[in-house]
């Protein structure tokens, strides 16, 4: 198997240096474990989907940790809560040992409230998401059809990477979070409706995140759509941007956008595999947006979170896709789906200039060229952003 190094390697290697334990969460098949025993060969491998050793270290955690007491990699620690006091006591016996235990996670609402309850102080936590742009080799050329075939391929290790047929992936995945992450999570019981909820959302990416048309749609009350919805964020099938709210004094948008961690999940929710259909749909532009900004969030994450990240709309529907703010300094970006740009499309962008001060703005778009909208702005090609935008 082809390995392609992943950008969060030097956080992981800096953190385990300094810290007895190193927490990497995020969603099934994102590579975390890959990512951890290729980082750290000498450690001693583990992991509790072994339905044996999971049974082992849930009746007896002390008698477990005195026979794996590290280094090692504990993989879905989620699964044995248990151990965390346990280890907790044993890193406290010697905090001088650092890299100790390397633990991954995929259900992070469960495992990070064990987490601040036993090893605070003590623990490095990082999330891997799917694989960026900048993680697979650069091509030349990726025109918009190109794209689409990625976005329907998505960018999982297994798609991406190792080439395992996406419509294969993807049922697979989709069946085994929700038949077996979602019932030992134990808040949805009715799975056809959840189901029925998630596709709802897959036709929603790059909206505004209407909950309860959502919810009526699906025949459940907000309080449920609230609660599944908040399943779905913990676990990483969804990520919600927040809106920038700092300063304004007009009226905003306080609600989220929705967007899919993966684009493959919303292609194979969609039944859609040609990408010119795709493209041409009334998805595309949405599609186009929710692969951009996520490929973008993969690299904030795997950097270290130097930015932080909203959009802006206000009551007269000025809007701007992604505010990414460093140090009191925000850089505007719109995504646009098309080759052919224009000033128009960056009215927002001059909206909130006139409210806050920002750095250079993008508007990136499918047209292979740099081009000056003035004032300011830049059309830049989405593709050479994606690789080149400086998070460090």
């Amino acid at each position: 198997m082809i390995y392609y190094p992943r950008i969060i390697e030097k956080e992981l290697k800096n953190a385990a240096r300094q810290f007895p334990v190193v927490l990497l969460t995020g969603p099934r098949q994102s590579g975390k474990s890959t990512t951890l025993t290729q980082l750290f060969k000498k450690h001693h491998y583990v992991t509790f989907d072994d339905p044996v050793l999971r049974a082992q270290a849930l009746s007896d955690p002390a008698l477990f940790i005195n026979d794996h007491p590290g280094p090692a990699i504990l993989d879905e620690i989620q699964y044995v809560p248990q151990l965390l006091s346990h280890l907790k006591m044993i890193v406290d016996k010697n905090r001088d040992i650092s890299g100790r235990f390397l633990l991954t996670g995929s259900q992070a609402f469960s495992l990070m409230q064990g987490i601040s309850e036993s090893l605070t102080g003590r623990v490095a936590i990082f999330e891997l998401l799917p694989m960026s742009y900048r993680e697979l080799p650069k091509v030349k050329g990726v025109d918009e059809d190109t794209a689409f075939n990625d976005m329907i391929r998505g960018f999982f290790p297994a798609t991406a990477a190792q080439k395992v047929a996406p419509k294969m992936f993807y049922a697979s995945y989709i069946q085994t979070y929700l038949e077996r992450d979602l019932r030992s999570m134990q808040h949805v019981h009715d799975l056809h409706t959840f189901q029925n909820f998630v596709e709802v959302l897959a036709t929603n990416i790059g909206q505004i995140l209407n909950l309860s048309r959502v919810g009526t749609v699906c025949g459940i009350t907000h309080t449920t759509a609230k609660r599944w919805l908040s399943i779905l964020e913990a676990s990483r099938i969804i990520y919600l941007l927040r809106p920038y709210t700092r300063n304004l004094r007009k009226r905003i948008v306080r609600t989220p956008k929705l967007y899919f961690t993966d684009t493959g999940i919303v292609a194979h929710i969609l039944r859609e595999t040609h990408p010119r259909a795709l493209r041409q749909g009334v998805m595309g532009g949405f599609l186009f947006e929710n692969m951009v900004i996520l490929d973008l969030v993969k690299n904030n994450f795997a950097h270290g979170n130097p930015f932080q990240l909203y959009f802006y709309r206000d009551n007269n529907q000025f809007e701007v896709d992604l505010l990414m703010e460093r140090g009191g300094k925000t850089i505007p970006i719109e995504i646009k789906l098309t080759r052919s740009p224009t000033k128009q499309m960056v009215t927002g962008i001059r909206s909130l200039s006139n409210l806050v001060t920002l750095q250079p703005g993008f508007l990136l778009t499918t047209r292979d060229q740099t081009l000056s909208l003035g004032e300011r702005v830049s059309c830049r090609y989405w593709y050479e952003f994606l690789c080149d935008f400086e998070f460090d």
